[in-house]
């Protein structure tokens, strides 16, 4: 180990081996016999096996986040760059860029209060800190950095991922109706597309007419638009063929096939004028994406297996299309009810149980 000056600084720096890797770091003082100390102290601390914990232990949260984000993030799809950069936000919101590692580790257990204060769903809190946990596991692994996952030691959001509202035929045709009266003549159309194909907000935002074919009937949709990070091809119902045949006559104004008069339609816009139509429809208790769930919910009951209906949401996990699970058992039992009908007729009621 030794000592030296770089010809534009005052300060010491340290250059070494450690387990055949050659590092140089700066001692950040211009004293010579302070600097000594400070190398004697990191010679003992590699003999002791302390010094990769307490370099790990010194790293701040933006040194973690900018490795990650160049090693990582910056080579995975549009949408989880944007999904990443948002959690990354977040974190240096309540932590702080300087933050070292080690101190993340006492401040941590006040991280999903203070989310949830803000007005963040559970969900939300736990991919923030599953991403946080992802990048202690790559510091620890990948770049031999001896910190503890500070996200491995705390109680993470439980979920309830179970909610399922969807519309029913009378609140359809009332949001219909309302839909009709509307001055915005682009909500309707965006509505009706929504539930045919089960697209969310943000793909149905950004679709565009070279992502539809009318010959083929089917809607096609790159993996880098997609939440899940695969591709995925809807077929048209008559219903969403229809209309989009009507809005190709306005096709000229805009390569989005939706839009307001030419321009860009974005996903609070379609919120706020989704939401005065529910209000002026009296229908309580939904949201945008329940359109979704009405398309999943209603492909269920109708007798689809739910295999298709997880390729046609773009589900990666089987599990979240379980959910509709129930509702398959439920048209089967309508099913199997016309056979009760059957026997009760033909029998003339119902006959007793055979003794065995």
């Amino acid at each position: 180990m030794s000592l030296y000056r770089r010809k534009d600084s005052r300060i010491w720096w340290m250059s070494f081996k450690v387990n055949g890797r050659r590092v140089r770091m700066s001692t950040g003082v211009e004293n010579k016999k302070l600097a000594e100390k400070i190398n004697a102290k990191s010679i003992v601390d590699i003999q002791e096996d302390k010094w990769f914990e307490n370099q790990g232990k010194k790293r701040t949260l933006q040194e973690m986040i900018e490795r990650f984000r160049t090693e990582y993030t910056d080579q995975k799809t549009y949408h989880s760059k944007v999904r990443d950069t948002s959690v990354f936000k977040s974190l240096y919101s309540f932590f702080g860029e300087n933050c070292t590692l080690a101190n993340i580790e006492n401040l941590i257990g006040g991280y999903e209060q203070h989310r949830k204060s803000a007005g963040i769903k559970p969900a939300t809190i736990l991919k923030e800190l599953g991403l946080l946990r992802r990048m202690f596991n790559v510091s620890r692994k990948q770049w031999k950095w001896k910190v503890p996952n500070p996200v491995s030691d705390i109680e993470l959001p439980k979920v309830n991922n179970g909610r399922i509202r969807y519309l029913s035929p009378d609140e359809r045709e009332k949001l219909f109706a309302v839909l009709d009266e509307m001055q915005a003549k682009w909500i309707k159309p965006f509505v009706v597309i929504a539930l045919e194909t089960g697209l969310r907000l943000s793909n149905l935002c950004n679709l565009m007419w070279s992502e539809v074919n009318m010959f083929s009937k089917i809607i096609t949709i790159n993996a880098e638009k997609m939440k899940n990070d695969d591709h995925i091809g809807i077929p048209l119902t008559g219903m969403a063929y229809e209309t989009l045949k009507e809005l190709q006559k306005i096709r000229s104004l805009s390569d989005c096939v939706f839009h307001d008069n030419g321009q860009k339609l974005y996903p609070f816009k379609v919120q706020r004028l989704f939401k005065k139509a529910l209000t002026a429809s009296e229908i309580e208790d939904f949201h945008f994406h329940d359109l979704r769930h009405t398309f999943a919910s209603m492909l269920v009951q109708n007798g689809a297996d739910l295999y298709g209906v997880q390729k046609l949401l773009g589900h990666k996990d089987s599990r979240m299309t379980q959910r509709y699970a129930h509702m398959s058992m439920d048209a089967l039992r309508g099913t199997i009810s016309k056979l009760d009908v059957t026997f009760k007729t033909h029998a003339g009621g119902y006959e007793k149980a055979v003794s065995i």
